[in-house]
Parts: C-alpha cells; sequence; structure tokens
C-alpha cells in the first residue's frame, strides 16, 4: 500500500495529451495557502502553533502523534493521493482520453494543482462560485458541471473566454435555459460562451431525455455569435439503479445514448467535438462505449472522488477492483479520534461524530490504533451522534484514552467537514496542510 516519495517529480513529468485550446497553460500559485495562520478555526491543530503561518508549522517537521494535536483529525496521506493521480493519469494516457477532474470532491486548489501537473486537461467544478476560487488561484480552463441561470454570472463567464482569461464551460439542456443565457449577454459586446449540451437520464437528475429535441435547440445556438457549441455530456453515476452487477446495461444504455447525441450534434460544432462523462465508479463503462463513436473527438472523464478513494463505497465499485496493488486506487483520507469511555460490555464512545465525518452512504469503519505503536485494528461503529461515536468492540480490545483510525465512505461528505487536512507521510510526518474551501 506504500508509494516511493519521488513520486512527485514522475508526477510534473506527465505531460497533456491534447491542444491547449485558446488559453494559455495556467500560472497556479498556491503560496497564498502558506501564508494562511493557523489558530482555532482550524480543528485539531496543536495550540502551541495558534498564531503561526502553516509554512512556519511545516517547517518544525511536526507529527501527528508527537506534537499535541488535538483529536479527533482528519488526515490525507501523501502516498496514496499520489498513487492515485498517478494511477488515473496513465489510465487516461493509454486510452486516449483527457481528464478534467472534478474537484468539488476537496475543493482544494493544491490537490487540484498535482492533477494538472500529473496532465489533467482542465478541472470540473459544480457552479460558478467554485469556479472564482481556483481562478484566484491561477487555473484558466474550467468545466462547470452544470446549467448556469445566475445572468450575473453567465455573463462573468462571457467576459473572460472573450478576453482570453479563461475557457469555461457550462451546460444547456432547454430552450428555457438557452433563453436565460441568451438574454444574459444580449446587450454584451465582449461574450463568448462555450456550451455542452447535457444529456440526462430518465428519474436521473438534470439533461435532455428525449434526443428528438436536439435539432430545435441546436438550430437555436447556431444562429448566436457569441455562443458556440462544444459538444455534448452527461453522468452515468446519476442513472438509476445503475451498478456493477444488475444495472450494468442501464448505464451503458445511457453512455450510447450520448454517443448517439454526439453524432446529432457533431454537424453544428467548429472545434473539435467534445463527448465527456466520468465519475469515479464506471469511467472504464466511459471509455468502453465512447470509443464506439465512429469519428474525431475529443473525449473528457470528469472523475472526481478517485483522488482519495475511500474504504467503502467506492472500494466496492471501481473499476480498478481486484488488480494488483500497483494497479489500484488506494484509500486516503484517515479519520483518527480517542476513546474517550468504555461504559458498557463491547461498547467504546469515540470523540468524533457527523461534525467530523460523513455518513450519508455508510458510518466510518475503523482500521487501525495507535497506544506507542501502530497496529492493526477491526471494529464497527454502530451509530453517530453529532459529536461521539459509539464502537461495537469486543471487551478489552481498546482502553481510554487510545486512539482509533477510520476509514471513510464517500469522500465529498468528508472534505467539507475540514478546513484544515494535515498530509501525512506514512510515518505520520506532516508534510503539508491542505485547505478546504467550502
Amino acid at each position: 500500500m506504500r508509494f516511493k516519495r519521488n513520486v512527485a517529480n514522475t508526477l510534473a513529468g506527465f505531460a497533456q495529451s491534447l491542444y491547449l485550446g485558446h488559453v494559455e497553460q495556467p500560472d497556479i500559485d498556491i503560496s497564498p495557502i502558506h501564508r494562511m495562520i493557523i489558530d482555532s478555526q482550524y480543528k485539531g491543530f496543536p495550540i502551541k502553533f495558534h498564531g503561526k503561518s502553516i509554512a512556519e508549522f511545516l517547517g518544525t517537521k511536526p507529527n501527528l502523534f508527537k506534537d499535541d494535536f488535538l483529536f479527533p483529525v482528519m488526515v490525507l496521506k501523501e502516498s496514496a493521493i499520489k498513487n492515485n493521480i498517478r494511477r488515473m493519469a496513465v489510465f487516461c494516457k493509454e486510452n486516449d482520453f483527457d481528464l478534467a477532474p472534478h474537484v468539488k470532491t476537496p475543493m482544494s486548489p493544491q490537490l487540484a494543482k498535482l492533477q494538472i501537473e500529473a496532465g489533467a486537461w482542465a478541472i470540473t467544478v459544480a457552479n460558478f462560485n467554485q469556479a472564482m476560487i481556483f481562478l484566484n488561484y491561477g487555473f484558466n480552463r474550467i468545466i462547470i458541471g452544470n446549467e448556469v441561470l445566475e445572468q450575473t454570472a453567465i455573463s462573468e463567464i462571457a467576459r473572460l473566454n472573450y478576453l482570453k482569461k479563461a475557457e469555461i464551460f457550462f451546460y444547456v439542456d432547454s430552450i428555457s435555459a438557452l433563453k436565460i443565457v441568451k438574454d444574459a449577454i444580449s446587450n454584451q459586446k465582449d461574450a463568448k460562451l462555450n456550451i455542452l449540451i447535457e444529456i440526462g437520464a430518465p428519474g436521473g437528475r438534470a439533461g435532455i431525455r428525449d434526443l428528438n429535441l436536439l435539432p430545435e435547440l441546436l438550430t437555436d445556438l447556431l444562429n448566436e455569435k457569441k455562443i458556440e457549441i462544444r459538444g455534448v455530456t452527461g453522468f452515468e453515476g446519476a442513472v438509476p439503479d445503475g451498478d456493477r452487477e444488475k444495472g450494468q446495461l442501464k448505464i451503458r444504455k445511457f453512455l450510447a445514448e450520448i454517443v448517439t447525441a454526439a453524432k446529432i450534434v457533431q454537424p453544428y460544432v467548429q472545434n473539435r467535438l467534445i463527448i465527456s462523462a466520468g465519475g469515479s465508479s464506471f469511467f472504464d463503462y466511459v471509455v468502453e462505449e465512447f470509443k464506439k463513436f465512429d469519428g474525431d473527438a475529443h473525449f473528457i472523464l470528469r472523475s472526481g472522488g478517485y483522488i482519495s478513494h475511500d474504504h467503502i463505497h467506492y472500494e466496492e465499485l471501481y473499476p480498478f477492483m481486484g488488480r494488483k496493488e500497483s494497479e489500484q486506487f488506494l484509500p486516503a483520507l484517515e479519520l483518527w479520534s480517542r476513546v474517550l469511555s468504555t461504559p458498557e460490555r463491547e461498547l467504546a464512545i469515540l470523540n468524533f461524530g457527523k461534525r467530523d465525518a460523513g455518513n450519508d452512504l455508510d458510518n466510518p469503519t475503523p482500521i487501525k490504533k495507535f497506544n506507542k505503536r501502530i497496529e492493526q485494528f477491526d471494529a464497527k461503529i454502530d451509530k453517530l451522534n453529532d459529536q461521539h461515536a459509539f464502537m461495537d468492540v469486543e471487551l478489552g480490545k481498546v482502553v481510554v484514552g487510545e486512539l482509533i483510525c477510520c476509514g471513510i465512505s464517500h469522500p465529498c461528505t468528508n472534505f467539507d467537514k475540514w478546513r484544515l487536512i494535515p498530509m501525512v507521510d506514512d510515518n505520520y510526518d506532516i508534510v503539508d496542510c491542505v485547505h478546504t474551501f467550502f
């Protein structure tokens, strides 16, 4: 499960695999993050470092178990993060796909920078507010994986594109939405919009259900000089009842629908046709189905959760299950907490809860413990309160004050609980502090 530290040098060597488009290479500057001051707003950090900058803190070479952290503390394993970035970069290069990782999972410019350095063509966000955060750090090619209907946001996107300060894409899936988009820039001279037509699945979220509606939408768009149709998109992870067992055909049928839509849209596209999809569970299906497209296209995956992976949800779904260790994603998020009490037989109370860990899919799962040294550990979290976890454990297996490490499920609802996350090496020395912007 360990990955050599020198992988950081390897990451920088991955070249972007397709054309750079209309904007220059990004000049990403994350140095302002290291100038931020540690104080009580950042959970878990040692009191003795309050008032110090993150750079000053890192300069002391702190360790999770030796420097008086206030548990619970969520940490990121550096080796796993870099392994996962490398693994996805290799997969995309092998299949002639580009990657625009959905960075709404960690909302971290530091992690997104690593992904760009490893060859990511762009980043994906969920809305323009998220886009502005990354624009502030120098990211300049951004897919907003959603419809944008706020007129001020549309106008600002159009301005940035026109001035070539950024290349921003967003989705349209209806004549009604298109009217709002057109009205937002009707009196704006310095305007340029890049539109992806979103295809949706019945019972899913946004996106066109009936491809017979495409000709009217495309014709309307074709007459707009300020708006350029760039391609088609969709998200297979939102297909109802889609999974790797009984739901595989439903996912593949939806992806085939995107390919059909691409054939309809292609004559209306001036630049290279973009065809995009891909979460972190079924991106292998995306590659297999999109390769059936008969023609030249720019294929883009938008997977996001893969960067940290997890111990339960993605671990049971993702394409690399069962492969040799060097070809797998590795879980990077760990939540360390203390045993507060053992008030009943086979019950231990830990000092974390819903404020510290997501449980929208599964409760965290105990995997290790620390009492002078790290040991493998197995137990079960039965339930969470706001600030407490109820652990079902054999009598005598833990003592009050011990540290318990839990793996998580669904990283999206864990990153947002922590504004500053220590990144640790395999000895739990702190090598960076990852700031999230939720």
